[in-house]
């Protein structure tokens, strides 16, 4: 009877997992010296048979020893060793039984998805591989080195940091560096940079450990921990750590620190550290350079912002003058004070300019020495077209360093101060006028309305063909104008209290005319409104402003009564002085005009071409435009006559003070 053999189950030859003893055995197959490791603990699992032969040591003896009692130089990679499915290749020294180490090719790989395990193949080297990796040392610092150059030209502050402690790590050979600054809000010190094993260096050095930095530190195990980062070190059993200082004690910056697993702390370490430090003081003065400088360029800003707001927005004139008393610089307010534009005066001596008071020269000269002069009193100042305006100057030196490196000049337009106590001492003399005037015109219309009544009586009396009924009516007539006139008196003697709001002039003035419209084309007068601004709006009481504006066009209908003609009423902007807008407004008749020797007292009281005019229409006019600070003039020729009237636009701060 046949007997067949037993198949074994694939699926469970699958799904078992090798023992040591198989695993070694497949190990010896291999022709390098091969160890097994626990990358967890750095211990050896398995060794083969190759390995015995190249250490001479057991397997036994190999078993569960430290891989850096064997490998020292590839005890300092295991702890950054990545999972990869290509080998990292390295050269170092094998220990032996005989004491005498082999220099060896030694092949790391990470072995599992957890990277728990690891597979080191060794193999004697020879001289040329050696010197392969000496010559890619040399390179990779002279790499390093370079880097570290290079960090002192980035223009980044942090950015060069980060590149020089990483060209450090790489000098060093390093696993672990940290940059430790000053606190900028604080006492301590606190990690900028961190390359390495993370949380092994602590966040924050605390103030009372600051001086034991202050010079060189070193800590190998067995030592004892004289500081936070040393006793950070031994927590995390490091081979070493070394803290070099950044700074002088009178400017102590901050702290270099340098960890590795592996023990053994290179010769020229010092040197690099030395020169690390060096390059990252270099890169915190260029940042703290550069942040005053930025520091100070914000304050130049702000201060020549302030400093374009003061010269805008006050309403006196400035000007700014050089060590040498010649005009710099000048704001709008002063252009128009003076009537210059400032690129036709800058560059000039001040004294070619302001002309004026005798005492001005002298007060600059005081500047010249740093002596101010806060007030030269009342003075007047001459414009450009040599018309005289009454100002109040002051002279201020500006000071740097005890040096004066400039004179500054305010002047305040008191045309306005002098023009009201004028206008305030017309008004005082009006007022007692007034109170006359009021009386007198109260007391003759009495008498005046007796005699029109009798003789309204008298011609009730007599017949209606009686000679005397012509002298009657004339009488009355004149008893009539007398009432007018005295009505007109007393409107000027006590006007009417003011209500001011805002007026738009461009809507004002075109209702009058509709108002006119009849009459106008009774007397064949045409007429026209044009205006040529945006903004019309001025503060005003409007029926006051009827009242100036019907006289006008009331003027000018009476001139052109005879033989009609052409009224024109334009709005356009204007610009008298004091750097605020105006409006002006200007009636224009095709009528005979005004003759010369009347035209130059037509705002008189009781001046008038009208026979039958009371000569008080252009005085209650001319006082009401002054109530709204604005002026009126005339100018005319045989063939037509124009009435300018100037009022300020409506501002709202003004209002609102």
């Amino acid at each position: 009877m046949n007997r067949s053999l037993p198949i074994p189950n694939v699926p469970f030859l699958r799904n078992r997992q090798p023992s040591l003893q198989e695993v070694e055995g497949l190990l010896d197959y291999l022709p390098q010296a091969c160890l097994l490791l626990d990358l967890e603990k750095n211990q050896i699992v398995l060794a083969n048979a190759r390995a015995t032969e190249l250490t001479a040591f057991t397997r036994s003896e190999l078993i569960a020893s430290d891989i850096g009692a064997l490998l020292p130089f590839l005890f300092n990679h295991i702890q950054n060793l990545s999972i990869s499915s290509n080998p990292e290749v390295y050269f170092d020294k094998l220990a032996t039984r005989q004491g005498n180490p082999v220099d060896v090719r030694v092949e790391l790989t990470a072995l599992g998805r957890q990277g728990t395990w690891g597979i080191v193949l060794c193999e004697p080297s020879g001289n040329r591989e050696k010197a392969a990796l000496e010559q890619r040392r040399q390179s990779e610092r002279l790499t390093n080195l370079y880097k570290l150059v290079l960090s002192a030209q980035e223009s980044e502050p942090d950015q060069a940091l980060e590149l020089a402690i990483e060209a450090g790590a790489g000098l060093t050979g390093a696993n672990n560096i940290a940059l430790f600054l000053v606190k900028s809000d604080r006492p301590g010190f606190e990690k900028k940079i961190s390359l390495g094993t993370p949380d092994i260096f602590p966040d924050i050095i605390a103030p009372d450990d600051t001086n034991d930095f202050l010079e060189e530190t070193t800590w190998e195990p067995g030592e004892h921990a004289q500081h936070s980062l040393s006793r950070a070190a031994r927590v995390a059993k490091m081979g070493y750590i070394q803290t070099f200082p950044i700074g002088s004690e009178r400017s102590f910056l901050g702290i270099l620190a340098f960890a590795a697993f592996q023990g053994g702390i290179p010769d020229d370490n010092k040197i690099i550290a030395k020169m690390l430090s060096t390059s990252v003081e270099g890169i915190i003065q260029q940042k703290s350079i550069l942040e005053n400088i930025l520091i100070a360029e914000k304050k130049l800003q702000h201060d020549l912002a302030f400093r374009e707001l003061v010269k805008d927005s006050t309403q006196d004139g400035v000007i700014l003058l050089s060590p040498d008393l010649e005009i710099t610089e000048l704001n709008p307010q002063a252009e128009t004070l003076l009537g210059y534009a400032a690129q036709d005066i800058c560059g000039q001596s001040a004294s070619n300019v302001l002309i004026g008071p005798a005492n001005l020269i002298p007060a600059l000269q005081s500047a010249q020495q740093g002596i101010s002069t806060p007030n030269l009193g009342e003075v007047h100042l001459h414009r450009r077209d040599g018309i005289a305006f009454l100002a109040h100057i002051s002279t201020i030196p500006l000071i740097e360093d005890d040096l004066v490196t400039g004179v500054v000049i305010f002047i305040r337009d008191l045309s306005a101060h002098e023009e009201f106590e004028v206008r305030n001492q017309q008004l005082e003399q009006r007022a007692l006028l007034g109170e006359v005037t009021a009386i007198f015109a109260h007391e003759v219309r009495n008498p005046i309305n007796n005699i029109s009544t009798g003789l309204q009586l008298m011609a009730f009396n007599l017949p209606e063909d009686d000679p005397n009924q012509e002298v009657i009516t004339r009488l009355l007539d004149d008893c009539n104008r007398l009432t007018h006139l005295m009505q007109s008196v007393l409107t000027f003697s006590r006007p009417p209290e003011n209500k001011f709001q805002q007026v738009e002039l461009a809507e004002l003035i075109p209702t009058l005319l509709e108002r006119w419209r009849p009459r106008l084309a009774r007397l064949e007068v045409e007429h026209e409104f044009k205006s040529s601004v945006e903004r019309t709006t001025i503060w005003g009481d409007p029926r006051s402003l009827e009242q100036v504006f019907s006289n006008l066009i009331g003027n000018a209908v009476e001139a052109m009564k005879d033989n009609g003609g052409n009224l024109s009423i334009q709005l356009r902007p204007s610009l008298p002085g004091g750097g605020r807008d105006h409006i002006e407004v200007n009636v224009i008749d095709d009528g005979p005009g005004i003759p010369q020797d009347i035209i130059n007292r037509i705002f008189e009281p009781f001046v008038t071409t009208n026979r039958n005019g009371t000569g008080l229409g252009l005085s209650i006019a001319k006082r009401i435009i002054s109530t709204h600070q604005g002026t009126i003039s005339v100018s005319s020729v045989p063939g037509g006559t124009v009435f300018q009237v100037i009022f300020p636009l409506f501002q709202e701060l003004e209002v609102n003070q």
